[in-house]
Formats: structure tokens, sequence, C-alpha cells
């Protein structure tokens, strides 16, 4: 997720017995979950009715005889514990007063369930049958959202509609389910790749901007919209009156969603060169279409497989800086995943670095490599004069930093020097190889920060643990030629 630049410059896969998935670093299609949706939206009261079938399958080693699932959209009601709006942003994300929103599960098929987790926010299923290692079961959620009036990832506002994380979400499992509440700071997931399957009926003045190649049937004043999307960390889909203009980057579709954008055109483009650019430098973009979206939200952008949002507030140069960060996420994040919860810094460095690397690569935007490292110098520099004690680790998990702005600077600011320090040691072509090797072999995997070094070490050869854990730990000194 992109933070407000302005405030910032102002101020594994996973163990092998916790996953085990078939050939993943070859680059081999491992197994996946299967989510079917079916969704309707009710514009007049702002409730979406869904039924969400998932064909769960058994990642792991040990057998299981219960499943559990993130219910994101809890975190949305009245006396939440965790609430998805941290209080710096609560004047931001609702602009109407605060507004809650909830979901109700209405049936589950599969097994008997109850809400559990630290928050009232997962669903626990005991399954009917047990099921070993490689096998499926299927569980079948009905349920109805109450949609909050919020710029966030889930809500409405402004005549758009956001469905991210909307429906149930299996939970990580390492020694056990991971049942990690939604954390106002940061991106709180720790997620599989999964194939999805969607459909939803809205009124037929709304688009369904979505991550896939889409089928839309009208029947009077509704519209039904149709799309499948495979091998993909998650899916979110955006609902409004847009504008729409299309390009291509090599055999990938990009749409730009917007409701107000007087350049378009540019944006658009920018899209397209972020595509190119990124699918030359990592690898090539695994999906047949890319949706850029103009919709409510409280922060600059927010990234999801093929769909990304970038905020109706932002402006101009702004928008570009969006796109083009969240363009990076396709890659770190999307197709090579991480435990954001744990591991945060991991996906937003390498995004935000990645941001620079195409500024100095496409100089038509008048955006410098050095003027960038400069900037996240002097802006680290103003923080730590202003926080002399403060606490420079970047190796904590969202949940241990004790405000936003100091999760800002230690995962963009912090995470983008201690690649620039990388790339002092070893060179631009054999850091932009190493990151190209990490994404070639933890494609559609979970990866860990040892995962990371070691392709940068092999292909620099180059020992760069010491270097790289000093930034994590704290211990860097960036002002003496570290």
């Amino acid at each position: 997720m992109r933070k407000k630049l302005s405030a910032v410059f102002v101020a594994l896969i996973l163990l092998a017995t916790a996953f085990a998935f078939t050939g993943c670093s070859q680059g081999k299609e491992q197994l996946r979950s299967k989510y079917t949706i079916s969704a309707t939206l009710n514009a007049d009261d702002m409730t979406l009715s869904a039924t969400c079938k998932i064909d769960y399958v058994n990642r792991i080693d040990v057998e299981l005889n219960e499943l559990k699932f993130h219910l994101y959209p809890a975190a949305y009601r009245n006396g939440a514990k965790f609430s998805p709006v941290s209080p710096s942003e609560s004047e931001n994300a609702y602009p109407n007063g605060v507004h809650y929103g909830d979901i109700k599960i209405n049936e589950v098929a599969g097994g008997e369930w109850e809400i559990g987790g630290q928050d009232e926010d997962v669903l626990c299923v005991r399954l009917n049958s047990s099921i070993m290692p490689t096998e499926r079961a299927t569980v079948t959620v009905d349920y109805t959202l109450n949609l909050p009036n919020v710029r966030h990832r889930l809500g409405y506002d402004n005549g758009t509609i956001n469905l991210g994380n909307f429906f149930p979400v299996e939970c990580a499992y390492d020694g056990g389910f991971i049942e990690s509440p939604y954390y106002a700071y940061g991106d709180p997931f720790n997620l599989s790749v999964c194939d999805f399957d969607f459909t939803v009926t809205a009124p037929a003045s709304f688009v369904a901007a979505c991550p896939a190649p889409a089928t839309r049937t009208e029947n009077g004043t509704s519209a039904t919209t149709h799309c499948t999307l495979d091998n993909a960390r998650d899916f979110a889909v955006v609902l409004g009156k847009f504008e729409q203009k299309t390009a291509t980057a090599g055999s990938t579709e990009i749409t730009y969603y917007y409701t107000a954008d007087a350049k378009a055109d540019e944006h658009l483009q920018a899209a397209v060169d972020a595509v190119n650019y990124f699918s030359g430098t990592f690898g090539a973009y695994p999906y047949r279409s890319y949706a850029v979206v103009q919709t409510a939200f409280n922060q600059g952008g927010m990234e999801y497989t093929g769909l990304v949002y970038v905020s109706d507030a932002a402006q101009d140069k702004m928008i570009t800086e969006i796109i083009v960060h969240e363009t990076a996420h396709q890659w770190f994040y999307g197709i090579v995943g991480n435990d954001q919860i744990k591991h945060a810094w991991q996906d937003e460095s390498l995004a935000e670095y990645a941001t620079t690397l195409f500024y100095e690569h496409n100089p038509s935007y008048g955006v410098t490599y050095d003027a960038r490292i400069a900037d996240a110098m002097s802006s680290l520099s103003v923080y730590t004069e202003m926080r002399r004690n403060a606490d420079m680790s970047m190796n904590r998990a969202v949940y241990e930093y004790d405000s936003e702005t100091e999760y800002t600077f230690m995962t963009y600011v912090k995470g983008q020097l201690l690649l620039d320090s990388v790339r002092t040691a070893i060179g631009e072509a054999k850091l932009t190889a190493g990151l190209k090797q990490y994404t070639s072999k933890y494609a559609f995997c979970t990866a860990t920060p040892d995962d990371l070094i070691a392709c940068l070490e092999k292909a620099s050869g180059r020992e760069l643990k010491g270097l790289i854990e000093s930034f994590l730990d704290g211990t860097a000194k960036l002002y003496a030629g570290v």
C-alpha cells in the first residue's frame, strides 16, 4: 500500500513443514484453493449479499479436521477491538463522520462452525471429514455485508464502492492456523495464491472494474458481471460510474477506470510504461489484464492482484507516483508473496525502490534516481533528529510499530536506502539480476527475508547478510558511510 508521500517527506517460502508446495521454486504450478463467489449489491442500503464456495486444498503436511478463515469486514463494525483505520487517518477516511459496517454469516455448509479469533473475526469450521495433505474439502458460506461509508479497502464514498478483502479468506498455517486480526498499520495479510471465479449483480449504472477480463450482461435496471482469475494472491473489485481508457503492454490489456482525471491519457501511459519496465527487469507480468482504478481511498493507493486503487484525492504527478508504486507491487507482494504482518518491509521496500528504478530508466518523467535517494536520506535525517531515541529497526511486525509515521519511515524510506546501499556494494546490474532471480524462483510462493538475501548474494557473489541485517536490526550507521 502506498502511503502519502507528502507525510513521509515532511516529518518463503513458508517453512517447508508448513506449506508443501509442489515444485514451487522450480516454477511449477502449486496446489491452489478455489473461491467461487456470487454477490448482489443493494445500492439503496449499501448491502452485499454473497455466497462464497471454497474448494479448499490442504497444502500442509498434517491432517486437518478444521479450517479457519479471516472475516476482515468484521473489523469495520461498531465495537471492534482492532480498527482498520488508524487514529491519524480517521478524519480522511470518514469524511461524513465515523460509519460502521459488518459481516453477518447466515449459513455455512461443510461442517459445524463458530466465530472466533481475537476480535470475533475468524470463521472456524470443523469439517465433516478430515483431509490429508493434498486432499480437498468444500466449505460454502452464505453471508451479508453491511458496507461502511469509509474511504478504505472495503467501503464506499464519492460514488465508488471498494470490495477489497470482502470474502472469507483462508488463514495461513504455521504449526497452527494464524488468526491475525486486522491491524491498522500496513497491510495485515499473509496470503497464498488461489483461483477465483466471481459474479456480481449490481444496478446497471455501475461498472465493475475487475482484475481479469470480464463479461457483462444487462437485464433491465441491473447488470451482472463475471470474471475468473487464477493463480492470484487475492481478489478485489471496484464498482463505480467510471470512464475508461485502454491500452496494451505486450500481451496485457491495461484499463484505467477513472471518475475525474484531466490527464487520464498520461496516467494510463504511466501504467503501460511501468508494466513494460518491470516485466523487462524482473520477469513478465503473468496475467491477461491489469486494472488501475481511481476510487475513494484515504491513502495513496492499494495493491491487489491485477487491480490497484488510486486515491481520487491524488493529483497530477502524485497519481503517476501511485500507479508506478502499486504496479511494482504486482511483482513484490503479488507474484512473490511475503508475510506482510511479520515482514512488512519486504514488499514495501522492494516496491518503493523499484519505483525509483523506474524513474531512472524512464527519464521522460523528470525524476532522477539521485534525487529520490537524496529525498529519502534527508527525510530520514529529519525524522531521526525529531525522534532521537527512535527505534530504527525494520524487522518488526506491523503491530509493533507505535505510529503510522514510524511504520512508514522504517518500511518505505529506510527500506529504499537499504536497497540503495546494496546497489552501492554490488552494482545495479547484479542487484536487478538478484531481484529477477528472486521473482523467478519464488513466483506464486511466499518468500522469507532470507530467501531475498540468498538471491542477492548468489547474483553478486558477495556476502550481504550482515549489511542487510544491520538495516533490519537498526544498527546501520546511515551517516557514517555504510
